[in-house]
């Protein structure tokens, strides 16, 4: 599979260097990769290692058009993770195709579009094959971006993009178990429509960004509190997801020396999936049922902060907070059972190194990474929500 990916890309940055061979072009590659050290402080070690790699070319055929095509290959091995659901042994790998194009349409206004598509693949045991990951997904989309400068020191973007995710291999066991469904009713239930719409302005070095996304699940049904004519718990009704960003970034340099970017965003999510709780996953009758399950705020505040040290040298610090609260998601206890008040996730990483400019293309990174998680969610057989860990090693960046 790899393989073909790999020839399809050099075709097409061939034959687009073929099309446009009166044009100006330049080739593009970067290369990012780290191996290091995991340490969780409950768990056992892991050998980490993460890989970002983009190859792509920059056409321009006129002064006032460019085309921009790329592929990336992005692996993420077994290591502590920001996302909640997401396990320390997971391993993911990410293909991405990109085709954008940035059009000058007048002198203050630029056009930009984007033709994308991404494959990734989730490996979640040490026996599971790549391409046979129960949430592996196939995205497909576009955007598009309208640009304008209203001064030097002011601009301002409005943008909307759709995705389709589809996931091949989804199927929900439990609930065929639980409701008697069958494999074909329950398979592609995590499939759903991405609509984005947002604005964005900069003013000089401070950057703010608005934006509202809708998911449109195409077959995953909300679960209500009783049993419906099909003798399952699920509605007619199909899921949607609305979520509301707000972010803010301001960059300062201190005496030529120090670079301080604090940024700040806001994320609500409101789902109208439900939640019907069952104490062991062999329990045919839940013992619970909760509205408003899925719906959350994150609260993320960090500040980068980089020491330039010489012409060669830099060193970095970056501390930062997330808190992720429920609407209406009681916590539980060691037992599996609910309790009173809201689950919440309290997330601190620490983030701190030196890093070496070998020359124009190439810099070398040494790190430490601290992470720590608080929650009310004591429940843990299957995820991990109260934990602290370290990773540590060694960063490698290329770009042409």
């Amino acid at each position: 599979m790899l393989k073909r990916i790999l020839i399809s890309v050099l075709l097409f940055l061939g034959g687009a260097m073929l099309l446009f061979a009166k044009t100006k072009a330049a080739p593009y590659y970067q290369l990012q990769f780290d191996v290091g050290e995991s340490i969780p402080s409950k768990g056992e070690m892991m050998a980490t290692s993460n890989l970002t790699n983009d190859l792509g070319i920059i056409l321009q055929p006129s002064a006032r058009h460019k085309f921009i095509g790329f592929y990336e290959l992005k692996y993420a091995g077994p290591g502590l993770r920001k996302e909640e659901g997401d396990k320390f042994s997971d391993r993911i790998m990410d293909h991405v195709f990109v085709i954008k194009n940035h059009f000058d349409w007048k002198d203050d206004y630029t056009l930009k579009s984007q033709l994308d598509h991404m494959i990734e693949y989730r490996r979640t045991g040490a026996n599971e094959l790549w391409g046979q990951g129960l949430y592996d997904f196939n995205r497909t989309g576009f955007m598009f971006d309208l640009n304008r400068k209203f001064s030097k020191k002011l601009s301002g973007d409005i943008y909307m993009q759709y995705h389709y995710l589809e996931f091949p291999n989804y199927t929900d066991l439990l609930a065929e178990f639980q409701a008697g469904e069958t494999s074909e009713t329950s398979t592609g239930k995590q499939n759903h429509h991405n609509y984005q719409l947002g604005v964005k302005t900069k003013y000089e070095l401070v950057n703010v960004s608005l934006d509202f996304t809708i998911l449109k699940y195409t077959k995953q049904k909300v679960i209500v509190d009783n049993v419906q004519p099909d003798r399952t718990y699920y509605s007619g009704v199909l899921q949607q997801d609305t979520m509301v960003t707000l972010g803010a970034d301001y960059t300062k340099i201190l005496w030529n020396s120090i670079i301080l970017t604090p940024s700040f965003s806001f994320k609500s999510k409101i789902s109208n999936q439900n939640y019907q709780h069952f104490m062991l996953a062999t329990d045919t009758i839940p013992v619970r049922y909760i509205d408003n399950y899925y719906s959350y705020n994150i609260f993320d505040i960090s500040c980068p902060i980089t020491f330039t040290l010489s012409k060669i040298w830099a060193a970095f610090i970056t501390p930062e907070i997330n808190y992720k609260y429920y609407s209406n998601r009681p916590p539980r206890d060691s037992e599996n059972a609910f309790i009173s008040g809201n689950q919440y996730n309290n997330l601190f990483i620490l983030s701190c190194g030196f890093s070496k400019r070998q020359n124009d293309v190439t810099t070398m990174t040494v790190f430490y990474n601290y992470q720590s998680q608080v929650s009310n969610m004591t429940f843990e057989r299957y995820l991990l929500y109260n934990y602290s860990g370290h990773y540590m090693g060694v960063s490698f960046s290329y770009t042409y």
